[in-house]
């Protein structure tokens, strides 16, 4: 039989280990839910602070452009690019486009070349922010889908709007363009180019936060740090995609990348399956990371990009399923075609 003695060490012992154990126990969920959340607030906005300077101009590529400046509904004052069509005669219309968090319009100039030399008329402005824009904090889209109508009204009120007008944005600008398109009546349809589906998809895949993010209550904590950090006030809900684009009507075109880890293709697909508009598609560039969507494959993108376009001018006339650019009527879709991967696209 074990002595008094051994019983009252190993007590002692199991006590030990246990208060241990509940201290460990305490501060790793003080690290958690209290320091870590705050750690990813103050990284985000610290971030979001770092202006990226500007590069180059259409002119170096050959495109004709002016600087431009208007004001938002709220007083921020957006800069920008004004590029009109490259060739003379009738405008095809007027599009409205911007980049990603982080970035300035130099991200997507590419696209506004293209789309210039396809016979639009392109406003390249750089989000409340970013680039040479005024201040404002990041906000997930929420704020920044207001800098479409305002782009909207800057050229209505300078004569220069031409309809259709589409909202096309990258990443964060696509954020902005869908809630922008559901919140304001202007935009005639919608290109969102790999739209982040909620909070989640950020924090989880680019912060510290990383796998805390699956925490119950971890994301409503780093929310309610950053709005502690930027003065904002918003809620987990009002970073969630899905309800936005259950009340687009507007037709839309979402592109991804296959191999985005950022705006991942299955969470993008939720939004195109979620979207109301009957005239809705979801196009997958194989290969393509986050950033890479345009750059990988542009002849590809060009393709679908331009297609929906002459589309939208036509009225969206037949429900259609694209593949590798091919127009086949869509069998069981209604109005609502979906874009594959393309096929026979080029290989390293």
């Amino acid at each position: 039989m074990k002595s008094t003695g051994e019983k009252k060490g190993k007590w002692f012992l199991l006590k030990t280990l246990g208060v241990l154990g509940a201290l460990l126990l305490a501060g790793g969920l003080y690290f958690i839910y209290g320091v870590l959340p705050q750690k990813v607030a103050i990284g985000i906005a610290a971030k979001a602070r770092i202006r990226q300077p500007l590069t180059q101009t259409p002119k170096e590529d050959g495109f004709a452009y002016s600087d431009v400046a208007f004001p938002t509904a709220d007083g921020v004052t957006l800069s920008g690019w004004w590029m009109p069509a490259a060739f003379k005669g009738k405008v095809l219309g007027t599009i409205l486009l911007s980049h990603g968090a982080f970035h300035n319009r130099e991200q997507v100039l590419g696209r506004a070349e293209f789309l210039v030399k396809e016979g639009y008329q392109v406003l390249l402005f750089d989000l409340r922010g970013c680039g040479l824009s005024g201040d404002s904090p990041l906000s997930g889209g929420v704020l920044e889908a207001g800098d479409f109508p305002a782009a909207e009204a800057y050229l209505e009120k300078t004569h220069r709007l031409q309809k259709p007008v589409l909202f096309f944005g990258f990443s964060l600008g696509a954020m902005g363009a869908l809630r922008a398109a559901v919140q304001a009546p202007g935009a005639d349809a919608v290109i969102a180019d790999s739209p982040l589906a909620n909070l989640a998809s950020y924090v989880s895949r680019r912060t510290a936060g990383g796998v805390f993010a699956a925490l119950p209550g971890f994301l409503g904590r780093c929310l309610a740090a950053y709005d502690r950090v930027t003065g904002l006030s918003l809620k987990e809900s009002d970073l969630d995609l899905v309800p936005v684009v259950e009340k687009l009507r507007d037709p839309v075109l979402y592109i991804t990348g296959e191999n985005d880890d950022l705006s991942k293709s299955d969470e993008v697909r939720l939004l195109f399956q979620h979207t109301a508009s009957p005239h809705r598609r979801l196009a997958y560039m194989p290969e393509a990371g986050h950033e890479e969507t345009f750059s990988k494959f542009p002849m590809i993108y060009e393709r679908i990009v331009d297609e929906f376009l002459t589309d939208m001018r036509n009225g969206f006339p037949k429900p259609v399923e694209w593949k590798g650019g091919s127009r086949d009527k869509a069998e069981g879709k209604g109005a609502a075609g979906e874009t594959l991967k393309p096929s026979g696209s080029p290989r390293p």
